[in-house]
C-alpha cells in the first residue's frame, strides 16, 4: 500500500509545529514510510497525494479543548474535523474537495486526519508544549499501527 503521511506546521511557532514533528521522527524510526513536510495544508499537497493509497495529515489545530488531545478524523469516510481555528487559515476539506474534482480516481482512497491540540502557537521556539511533545509518539503509533495491519 503506498502511504503517505504529510505534517503541517510551522516549525518555528512552538505547538504549530507538531506534524513537521512527527514527520521527522518517522523519518528516523520509518524510513520505508513516504513524508512531506509543508507550511500550509494548501493545493501543494495535492500533488504529492496523487496515486497514494493512504494519506495521513498531521496538523496542530485549536478547538479549545485539552493540549495535546489527538482527533483522528476519517476525511474519506465523510467525517468532519472538529471546529477547527488553524493558526495558518488553511481550509482543509476544500482542498482535498478540489483535488477530488481535479483528479478524479487519482485521490487516495483514505484519508485521515490526525489534528493535535495546541497549547502554544504564538511562541517562538522550534519545540512543543509538554503535552503536545507527548502526543508525537502517541500520533506515530497510530500510523505505525496501520502500517502493521496491512
Amino acid at each position: 500500500m503506498k502511504t503517505l503521511v504529510i505534517g503541517v506546521g510551522n516549525l518555528l511557532r512552538c505547538d504549530d509545529g507538531v506534524g513537521i514533528h512527527v514527520v521527522d521522527r518517522l523519518n528516523e524510526v520509518a524510513p520505508h514510510i513516504d513524508t512531506l513536510d509543508v507550511a500550509l495544508g494548501s493545493i501543494e499537497i495535492l500533488e504529492a497525494m496523487r496515486g497514494r493509497d493512504r494519506v495521513f495529515i498531521v496538523d496542530a489545530i485549536q478547538t479549545g479543548g485539552e493540549p495535546g488531545t489527538i482527533y483522528r478524523v476519517n476525511l474519506s469516510g465523510g467525517e468532519e474535523p472538529p471546529r477547527i481555528t488553524h493558526s495558518h487559515g488553511v481550509d482543509l476539506l476544500t482542498t482535498l474537495k478540489l483535488g477530488n474534482s481535479l483528479f478524479p480516481g487519482q485521490m487516495p482512497r483514505e484519508m485521515i486526519l490526525l489534528a493535535v491540540e495546541a497549547e502554544d502557537v504564538t511562541t517562538l521556539s522550534e519545540s512543543c508544549t509538554s503535552k503536545v511533545q507527548a502526543s508525537v509518539d502517541k500520533v506515530m503509533e497510530i500510523i505505525l499501527g496501520f502500517e502493521k495491519n496491512e
